[in-house]
């Protein structure tokens, strides 16, 4: 006998009770209820995208320093490296003092440096934490950020062994220190992943 058939056979109230015990124990399973990040955990989530816009501030400052017989001689944010330059402009400005007393012939050298474009891959990352925050994407946002850091240091890597390649005899070895940039920028990508980590916490 069908299910349809003994809900006939049986009063209205009845049928009406057997239908709700069937599906209980034969029906459809219910949809786990998917956690929501909480009212706290929105709220942390949107001030750790200030941190995060805040570092394309802190890009502006020297990402690393040039110097030599420790006196400073150049130095380049995150934007110089990107788009290129002439290093006579750079934060600094003294490399170009610097290299006239030790080659005459250094004021007709080219001191532009190329582009790096890939460079440019911070900006894109530390912007996508800040979105993803604004949006409660806490996962997306500390993955983010994550990538955010390492591409920071590798920029300074990268920058430390090209200035220590353009050393020569008469010049010495350079130094190449990471900048107050890189720095500021570490601080405020700790104080949003914290926040972010904390609102990962408090879900419902």
């Amino acid at each position: 006998m069908t299910l349809d058939e003994i809900k006939k056979t049986l009063p209205s109230s009845d049928q009406k009770d057997a239908y709700e015990q069937y599906q209980k124990a034969f029906g459809s399973p219910q949809i786990k209820k998917v956690s929501n990040t909480t009212m706290l955990g929105c709220m942390l989530n949107r001030i750790a995208g200030i941190p995060y816009l805040l570092v394309l501030v802190a890009l502006v400052l020297p990402l690393f320093t040039v110097t030599c017989s420790e006196v400073p001689i150049a130095e380049f944010n995150a934007y110089e490296v990107t788009i290129g330059g002439d290093i006579r402009t750079s934060s600094v400005g003294s490399f170009d003092q610097f290299a006239r007393e030790f080659d005459s012939s250094y004021k007709n050298k080219s001191t532009h440096y190329d582009a790096s474009p890939w460079v440019a891959g911070i900006f894109v990352c530390v912007i996508a934490a800040a979105v993803f925050s604004f949006m409660n994407k806490t996962v997306h946002a500390i993955v983010a950020a994550g990538i955010s850091v390492l591409y920071i240091w590798l920029t300074f890597l990268v920058g430390y062994f090209t200035c220590r390649n353009l050393s020569t005899d008469a010049m010495g070895m350079l130094s190449v220190t990471p900048g107050f940039g890189i720095f500021l920028s570490m601080v405020l990508i700790a104080m949003a992943l914290i926040m972010n980590i904390i609102a990962l916490t408090h879900r419902e």
